[in-house]
């Protein structure tokens, strides 16, 4: 049976379920064993259960690279949650330092059923805007998800990489041009009494950007704009919208559904020999991180 590891047990249970669903066996770790994890450390997961042929990093953002490197050895490919790590030369590295393991990072967004409709409206459309605005969903105020030092960044490291991972899906993204980048802190903590995604801790650090707006020109002259936010006290939309010169259309994106995850694992394990798969991953993974190392 193969065997996948998912270290950090947060978004790390949807994952379980996802390799389990794969048919693999699945050894977890997160140093709260309360979370429901088999074993307190990669340590030991290593030492009792290596090798492995996934490897789902799901920990805070400020651990990946370490987690990285310490199973890279062990390991045929190695999933990394959003926002990869700190800089972009930070993954030039890690994949220069390992060249007989796969990296990837995580972009579930371009395995819905629905991207290729998605291209093929992208490809018609005079503009194309991808929204994910929260009404109140500033993840955990004060803790790790709001301290630069710890995450890197807000919603430009939150939110933002799935938005590129769709403009790197539908279009050739190398080719465009960025237009426009701008990037806010537009609350502070002591203003916070209460979010849809944890609890406030008023000890805690606020010094991160949580409304972030990116604008690009494909090759083909499409105008794209990247809106996130975590909280306007409006409304909740997660959608992308196609404007073309009679019509407009809009679909609501939502929670990406679990067998988008499902369908990613499969195609990265069916082109582990596929060297074309793996440096195209390579160059979209090193573009969305200079995306963002400088926001």
């Amino acid at each position: 049976m193969s065997k996948a590891l998912v270290v950090g047990m947060g978004i790390g249970q949807l994952y379980k379920t996802v390799l389990t669903n794969l048919g693999y066996e699945v050894i977890t770790v997160d140093p709260d064993i309360s979370k429901g994890a088999m074993l307190p450390s990669v340590d030991a997961a290593i030492l009792v259960h290596a090798p492995f042929d996934v490897v789902n990093i799901c920990t805070p953002n400020f651990t990946h690279v370490k987690i990285a490197r310490q199973v890279a050895s062990f390991s045929k490919i190695v999933f990394i949650e959003k926002p990869g790590l700190a800089t972009s030369d930070a993954w030039e590295q890690l994949v220069k330092d390992y060249p007989y393991t796969r990296f990837m990072m995580i972009k579930n967004n371009q395995y819905r059923e629905e991207i290729k409709r998605f291209k093929e409206l992208a490809d018609s459309s005079n503009s194309v805007t991808v929204r994910w605005n929260n009404k109140n969903r500033i993840p955990h105020p004060g803790s790790w998800f709001t301290t630069k030092s710890l995450s890197f960044g807000g919603v430009s490291r939150d939110l933002i990489p799935h938005m590129l991972s769709y403009y790197c899906a539908l279009t050739d993204y190398e080719q465009g041009n960025q237009l426009f980048s701008s990037v806010d802190q537009r609350h502070n903590l002591k203003d916070l009494t209460i979010t849809d995604y944890g609890v406030v801790n008023h000890n805690g650090t606020y010094d991160v950007d949580d409304f972030c707006e990116l604008q690009y020109t494909s090759s083909n002259g499409v105008k794209w704009t990247l809106t996130a936010n975590w909280k306007d006290d409006v409304s909740d939309d997660s959608s992308i919208s196609f404007d073309m010169t009679n019509t407009a259309i809009k679909f609501e994106l939502g929670l990406c559904p679990e067998e988008a995850y499902q369908h990613m694992i499969k195609t990265a394990i069916d082109n582990i020999d596929n060297g074309e798969f793996w440096l195209k991953q390579y160059k979209q993974d090193t573009w969305i991180h200079k995306q963002i190392e400088h926001l």
